[in-house]
């Protein structure tokens, strides 16, 4: 999974700028990483969906998931060795690399499954995020990856972002 939260940093970085963390973790205790820790009721509802998506079509439990508050929006992080996603929900402009506001952005998709499953997968999640985007006010769904080494998305060192209105 390390693989996968190097591409979620990566992904933040071709953006701009690394969001901070809205709010500042106790050196003495780990900060908690599940739904709670969201601040915006809106991205909390979008990411409750998508964590129910996991679930039911992949069997991914919420102790298999990560979550991270920024001032600029929200991410999950899924660990399941079946189909992990990273994706980050951001809801200012500032420091997104000529991204709209309100954009949905998809930094990573893998799995233990071979290429074919993976890419039918993947068709499925576009479909589901395109209808989580209409149902939550979510604008864009962006899509990042890699045009230096394609045939491995965790070495993603610059990306190309397609970025789709939703609504």
């Amino acid at each position: 999974m390390t693989a996968l939260n190097n591409l979620l940093s990566r992904v933040k970085n071709i953006f701009g700028r690394k969001a901070t963390p809205a709010t500042a973790a106790s050196p003495a205790t780990a900060p908690p990483t599940d739904l709670s820790v969201v601040s915006d009721s809106r991205l909390k509802a979008a990411l409750a969906d998508i964590e129910k998506y996991l679930a039911d079509n992949y069997g991914t439990p919420t102790a298999k998931l990560q979550y991270k508050d920024y001032t600029n929006g929200a991410s999950i992080e899924s660990e399941d060795a079946t189909f992990a996603v990273s994706l980050v929900i951001l809801t200012a402009t500032e420091g997104a690399a000529h991204l709209p506001d309100n954009v949905m952005i998809l930094g990573g998709v893998t799995s233990t499954n071979d290429t074919d499953w993976i890419t039918e997968e993947l068709g499925k999640l576009i479909v589901f995020l395109r209808e989580l985007g209409s149902t939550h006010r979510i604008q864009h769904l962006a899509l990042a990856f890699s045009k230096d080494k394609l045939d491995h998305p965790a070495t993603v060192h610059s990306a190309d972002v397609t970025c789709v209105r939703l609504y």
